[in-house]
């Protein structure tokens, strides 16, 4: 379900009368968590937001994120727990076992079938495939690690299960660690925790039944410190408990998606888009610039799920790499001018050309315009309080209701007529009585924009931001607009910054890939500690790029950019 990357149509906090409906929400759906539990999950210190969330075949969803992390996802009125939730409660809900060598099926999209499941011996006497009804939410765990990595529906009972032999599907996977819900809302990878083996895991005899798994013994601790978990799981980067094993030095599991990327698996990634540029990219003209077939054509081919940079792969420099390709006689280079070379023929029966192949739905398209087709609206407003209910209440305003100024205007005006307060001598002047003396702090005469003004400095000031996509945001205080500042680091290179994207609804990884592959530079995403958002860094003074991208493509009001004055000088 989550395979393909998600829109985020809405981002709201829960409010503090909604956690309780929440709660309640939580305990019917799980039965085997407990009030404190929730009251631990829930406390008021913890960030709780509501997300509307459109997948790529259009279905609407609710997710529920805890500082950040989601923790809940609502499919067709079906509550499902993340991974992360479930890391903190293993025991809320029935598991299946699996090898570590089927997650990567479950990546790919693949469902757990019943051959890939590890069942409890049967001189343990426990049953065969737990106690659980058909369409019941489970999860999946690994033989090495009882922490949850996917989650999904059963497709049978367990009796079942028993009558199929072994045969036909188990579970039928919505959710799994490391898809695009995991990071719906944040840019760092959490790890996968080490929560002790699968309980039915440490009978006495159980290796006999499973010669596959190798011999494993885990160092003599104690039982409450392996099933020990943090209980902030769920807030912080899990650590990695130490585990002593005979044949494995960490959790398969763990080591392979948390590895960092070796110059020869980015030598893979370059060669991957090399190819698949040559055969698929359209629109290519021979002779194509080395630079521009880079740029153009092999960075948008790069994996939704890899990055793609030339300096960390053995080669160092594109034309290092160009060079062993020409070697290998897949193409021809020639230099048109001095110091400017272009591909000028391409060896279309060369075998690694003809046995290359990418499949059509992993074949670079150009995102459809139509999503941005309506520019990013940012509207300036005010939040009701009890001061001023009485004058928005008859407009149906509640407290903490967010009203635009135009509105607040309107509303002011009726109550004034309403209450007979404007002067029979004088209309431009009105008498402050009772509720407007105390919001005006006088009961002489005052102006109509006087009053409004008053009303307003009696309010907090907010702003809802509704992008170019369609997500709408809401923020206390006056918006900050996005800037741009020209830095220069070591070597006299200098670094473009962009501040305050995530205020007007930009995903920042999307931005920080548009930026790579438009101009063909690293770019990196940090909070700063001086800084409430994250900031952008792109290589080298790009402001003009990332201004024209902020106007043209994601339609952001010019009053709203500051940092244009950094561009470089034309000459």
């Amino acid at each position: 379900m989550f395979k393909k990357p998600l829109r985020i149509k809405a981002n709201n906090p829960v409010k503090a009368s909604e956690r309780k409906q929440f709660k309640e929400k939580l305990l019917k759906a799980f039965p085997k968590l407990s009030n404190t539990d929730l009251d631990d999950l829930l406390c008021k210190k913890n960030i709780l937001n509501q997300l509307k969330v459109v997948t790529h075949d259009d279905n609407v969803l609710q997710v529920y994120t805890i500082q950040k992390q989601p923790v809940i996802f609502d499919v067709r009125g079906i509550v499902f727990p993340t991974v992360f939730l479930l890391w903190r409660f293993p025991d809320m809900l029935e598991c299946f076992t699996t090898h570590d060598n089927v997650m990567t099926y479950i990546r790919s999209g693949a469902d757990l079938m019943l051959p890939g499941v590890v069942t409890p011996p049967s001189n343990t006497n426990l049953p065969k495939y737990g106690n659980v009804q058909e369409n019941d939410i489970v999860y999946v765990n690994f033989t090495t690690n009882r922490a949850a990595i996917a989650v999904g529906t059963a497709c049978l009972s367990s009796g079942g299960f028993i009558l199929a032999n072994g045969k036909g599907k188990c579970v039928t996977i919505y959710h799994c660690y490391g898809d695009y819900l995991c990071n719906l809302d944040i840019s760092d990878t959490v790890k996968i925790p080490y929560l002790g083996l699968p309980k039915w895991l440490k009978v006495q005899d159980y290796e006999t039944d499973f010669p596959e798994l190798g011999r494993v013994s885990i160092s003599k601790q104690d039982s409450a410190s392996q099933t020990k978990r943090s209980k902030n799981l769920i807030y912080e980067r899990p650590s990695t408990d130490t585990i002593v094993l005979e044949d494995l030095e960490t959790v398969e599991c763990q080591a392979e998606e948390n590895k960092e990327v070796t110059p020869e698996e980015m030598d893979e990634v370059i060669t991957y888009c090399f190819l698949g540029a040559l055969k698929y990219a359209k629109n290519v003209t021979l002779p194509v610039l080395t630079s521009n077939f880079y740029k153009l054509h092999m960075l948008p081919l790069c994996p939704p799920d890899k990055s793609m940079d030339i300096k960390k792969s053995t080669f160092k420099r594109l034309k290092v790499f160009l060079e062993k390709m020409e070697k290998e006689a897949l193409i021809t280079i020639r230099e048109i001018k001095k110091g400017v070379e272009a591909i000028v023929y391409i060896n279309r029966d060369h075998p690694k050309y003809t046995a290359f192949y990418i499949p059509p739905e992993n074949r670079y398209k150009k995102e459809d315009k139509e999503n941005y087709d309506s520019k990013t609206d940012v509207t300036e407003a005010y939040i009701v309080n009890a001061k001023v209910l009485p004058i928005f209440l008859p407009e149906g305003y509640v407290r903490e209701d967010t009203v635009p100024v135009p509105v607040i205007r309107n509303c002011v005006v009726k109550y004034v007529k309403e209450l007979n307060l404007q002067c029979e001598d004088n209309p431009k002047l009105i008498k402050p009585k009772q509720i407007m003396a105390d919001i005006c702090k006088t009961e002489n005469p005052v102006t109509w924009e006087e009053a409004i003004e008053s009303v307003c400095h009696s309010m907090k000031s907010c702003f809802k931001v509704k992008s170019a996509q369609g997500l709408e945001l809401t923020s206390k205080g006056k918006i900050s607009p996005i800037t741009m500042t020209v830095s220069t680091r070591s070597a006299n290179k200098k670094v473009t910054l962009v501040d305050n994207l995530e205020l007007f609804g930009i995903n920042m990884t999307e931005f920080a890939k548009e930026c790579q592959h438009g101009v063909a530079a690293s770019t990196s995403i940090s909070k700063p500690p001086d800084k409430k958002n994250e900031q952008l860094l792109v290589q080298g003074n790009q402001v003009i790029f990332v201004y024209k991208l902020l106007t043209d493509k994601y339609k952001v009001p010019k009053k709203y950019i500051r940092g244009l004055e950094f561009a470089p000088k034309k000459k």
